[in-house]
């Protein structure tokens, strides 16, 4: 049997649930069965990434952000690679791919990993954006829903049901299942971000921008501390556009000596190690990769009741759920938590057993590379 060809697409000019679904994706297939490379339009961490795992990787960075030679470029990849399928990732990339491919007879396929309404603040941005995607979905031929929330609002748009199919990302669960060296990451990140190591430490990671609700934590933070005292530490993993309004927040607060701002990282697991409870604030969420990452790691979490995460955060089962936006009831679930070894021990092993019965990567791999060879004519 010959190889089967596939060609990713994304604009990889971060790297986020996205970018980290790729690579763990192109990372396991059978080299045997598949011949892949991705066409990244921005040369940034995530083509590194790649190509450090091997793959082969197209850049088009030479072009501007919405330079109509994309479509050239995109196009000459396209010839050059000859794929059996393409699957594309993000606006941008399903727009210039499914123009670029016109007359290619080759499948299209998108992967959905978030709800377009609350990726674009600006309501012009989003306009323009839902406009390049509903206005060339005629062209693409299947969807990946990462979630049922998120396949839920595509059979609202209008798209088919038998055109969706819902297929939870993976993960590779191994950096997370260290558990030899918890100790040690939790000694060397507490002294690192000057944190007690007898302190309650609640953490999260997210990119710093409006729809992860990360104000909300930070209120939910000071209620919790004036309630209780100041035993607590919160650290924010991450960075983004709301990094400077997040600290001045805390410094309106008063809680400089309590919350860390850790900046962009790449050992998260070792992060997690040093975090007690993991804290999800966001207004809306596709699956929630950082949520899985963190109960693998048997941290226990606190997640916003919001699209994806309905699917396997469970009230006091596998988490604590509050709804999005509410401080209070956030500042709540986090003094619950912190009080009840109890509650946290009996979650986290409910929520280990979750993530390794859902979210593995060879699951993953195993459903999308039936998916290609389903579509293929």
């Amino acid at each position: 049997m010959s190889k089967l060809r596939v060609l990713h697409v994304i604009g990889g000019g971060e790297f986020g649930g996205a970018e980290q679904h790729i690579l763990n994706l192109v990372s396991t297939f059978p080299a045997a069965e598949v011949e892949v490379a991705v066409v990244c339009f921005y040369d940034s961490l995530f083509a590194s990434k790649l190509r450090q795992a091997g793959i082969t990787v197209v850049t088009l960075d030479q072009f501007g952000r919405f330079d109509l030679r994309l479509l050239r470029g995109l196009r000459d990849a396209f010839q050059s690679f000859q794929p059996a399928i393409i699957h594309t990732h993000g606006v941008k990339a399903n727009f210039f791919s499914r123009l670029a491919s016109r007359g290619l007879h080759v499948p299209l396929l998108t992967t959905v990993h978030s709800f377009l309404r609350y990726d674009y603040a600006s309501p012009l941005a989003y306009a323009i954006v839902s406009m390049m995607e509903r206005g060339t979905r005629q062209w693409n031929r299947h969807y990946i829903a990462i979630s049922e929330a998120l396949a839920s609002i595509l059979r609202d748009q209008g798209v088919p049901g038998r055109d969706i199919s819902v297929i939870y990302n993976g993960m590779d669960l191994s950096p997370y299942r260290q558990t030899q060296s918890r100790e040690e990451d939790r000694s060397r990140m507490r002294r690192e971000w000057d944190i007690p190591e007898d302190a309650f430490l609640f953490g999260t990671v997210a990119r710093f921008v409006p729809v992860k609700g990360l104000p909300v934590l930070v209120d939910a933070f000071a209620k919790l501390q004036k309630e209780t005292g100041s035993s607590s530490y919160l650290v924010l993993v991450g960075d983004g556009p709301e990094r400077e309004g997040l600290e001045n927040q805390v410094k309106q607060l008063g809680l400089e000596s309590h919350v860390r701002f850790a900046g962009f990282r790449q050992d998260i697991p070792a992060c997690l190690n040093a975090f007690d409870c993991f804290v999800h604030s966001s207004f809306y969420e596709g699956l929630g990769y950082t949520i899985i990452e963190a109960m693998a790691s048997e941290v226990p979490v606190i997640a916003s009741h919001v699209g994806g995460v309905k699917e396997f955060v469970f009230h006091e089962q596998t988490g604590l759920v509050v709804e999005p936006g509410d401080s209070s009831a956030l500042a709540l679930a986090m003094r619950q938590l912190k009080e009840s070894a109890q509650l946290r021990e009996a979650m986290v092993k409910r929520a280990l057993e979750k993530v390794e019965n859902s979210f593995t990567i060879e699951l993953m791999t195993e459903k999308i590379l039936a998916l290609y060879r389903k579509l293929i004519p």
